[in-house]
């Protein structure tokens, strides 16, 4: 299982929204972003490459974008053109023990057409047409992480880097 860094995600470490399966339905539920990790050196793992993770207790994480970060500077958000209030992003979640609570980690692909320019890898989304699927491990994970095709992503820069442009701050 490969785990990797990437501060473009605001909310790491922080408890979000994600949706589950219950065994009989969907279900939303707070949990904490960042697994626990083996590795001392390691506080919490809050992203998996998808090729390598176990995906046994798939989850979405519910956003509405998400952040490209160059040199620790959130420089873009993409956001997926939808008619969906929202889109989901993959990930699995961990039952809390006694030492952590309930969490989840966010699953990364390669990047997409739109989203190649600034990363090589980003949090990997799930159509809306796959989301119960996803959720009850209907089909193969990586089926259901296929890049989408070019134009399927809006990207801006963040609403405090047009705040700064427009005071003159450097």
């Amino acid at each position: 299982m490969d785990i990797e860094t990437d501060d473009a995600l605001v909310g790491i470490g922080k408890v979000h929204r994600v949706m589950l399966w219950d065994g009989q339905r969907e279900r939303e539920k707070e949990m904490l972003w960042g697994l626990p990790s083996r590795d001392a050196d390691i506080f919490q793992i809050p992203l998996l490459k998808s090729e390598t993770a176990i995906i046994d207790r798939p989850c979405l994480l519910l956003a509405n974008e998400f952040g490209l970060v160059k040199r620790g500077k959130t420089i873009y958000a993409a956001s997926l053109i939808s008619d969906e209030p929202f889109f989901c992003i993959a990930a699995v979640w961990r039952p809390a023990h006694r030492l952590w609570p309930e969490s989840f980690a966010a699953l990364t692909v390669p990047a997409y057409d739109d989203l190649a320019p600034h990363k090589d890898r980003h949090v990997g989304v799930v159509r809306p047409e796959d989301w119960f699927d996803w959720l009850m491990g209907a089909r193969p994970p990586l089926d259901m992480l296929r890049p989408f095709p070019k134009n399927s992503f809006s990207i801006m820069p963040p609403i405090q880097q047009n705040f700064d442009e427009m005071l003159g701050v450097a």
